[in-house]
């Protein structure tokens, strides 16, 4: 079964935001930050304010929002010196500060982001993940992996390619998004090549606006920190 390589790091549950670069490369003007988080995340410390949308939504989906914004506010001021948070678009996507394009992701106890200046990229994608069992591989495989996918892996349920596919396509629908502006869905790219170093890409099956067209291979880089999957698409100028 495939694995990915492991990032180690041992957090303490008040600590505010840490950065972290959990991938071999080294990239200028992009900073990764992560945050461990409880239902009564918010208590302490600056926060941002909640949008209109979250007002009435659930204690753990507010705390998701709040932590998430702390990281995102930390990678910011790492990237620009300058404090913000970023808010929240009628489409519910994070609005970013002038200069700076990024994403955040979150998973039970856990949210991360990613930063970058826009003179660099066009486009960032991030998304953490639990691993998978076998049950909750099942369920996802059906709506997350095309026939042709289901084909390469045998038509085997194979939790970790299962979460990793899952995964990587919400990154790049994160990183895609700010460009093509419209939903797509996960059969609008498979994966193409995955490798145990933790390089792996997708290709574009439909052609989604713009330079992003049907063929268009999108490499990402896979990992897994603690117990959760993490994916990272850049995409450059």
């Amino acid at each position: 079964m495939a694995v990915a390589p492991a990032f180690h790091y041992e957090p303490v549950s008040d600590d505010p935001p840490v950065a972290i670069w959990p991938w071999p490369d080294d990239v200028r003007d992009c900073h990764c930050v992560t945050l461990r988080y409880s239902a009564d995340e918010g208590c302490g410390g600056k926060v941002p304010p909640l949008p209109p949308q979250l007002l009435r939504a659930t204690p753990r989906r507010k705390a998701e929002f709040i932590a998430g914004r702390r990281c995102a506010a930390e990678a910011i001021r790492r990237l620009t010196a300058r404090t913000a948070f970023p808010g929240m678009g009628e489409d519910r996507a994070p609005i970013w500060p002038a200069g700076v394009v990024g994403a955040i992701s979150h998973s039970r106890d856990r949210a991360i982001a990613l930063a970058g200046s826009n003179q660099q990229f066009c486009g960032i994608g991030i998304d953490i993940e639990k691993v998978l069992n076998e049950e909750e591989a099942r369920d996802i495989a059906s709506q997350a992996l095309t026939a042709s996918e289901r084909h390469s892996l045998g038509n085997a349920i194979d939790p970790f390619m299962t979460g990793l596919i899952f995964s990587a396509k919400e990154s790049l629908f994160k990183a895609l998004y700010p460009s093509v502006r419209r939903f797509f869905f996960f059969e609008a790219a498979e994966l193409s090549d995955y490798s145990e170093d933790g390089s792996a890409s997708l290709r574009l099956t439909e052609d989604l606006g713009g330079r992003w067209r049907r063929g268009t291979e999108i490499p990402l880089r896979v990992c897994r920190f603690e117990d959760f999957l993490l994916t990272r698409i850049l995409l450059p100028y």
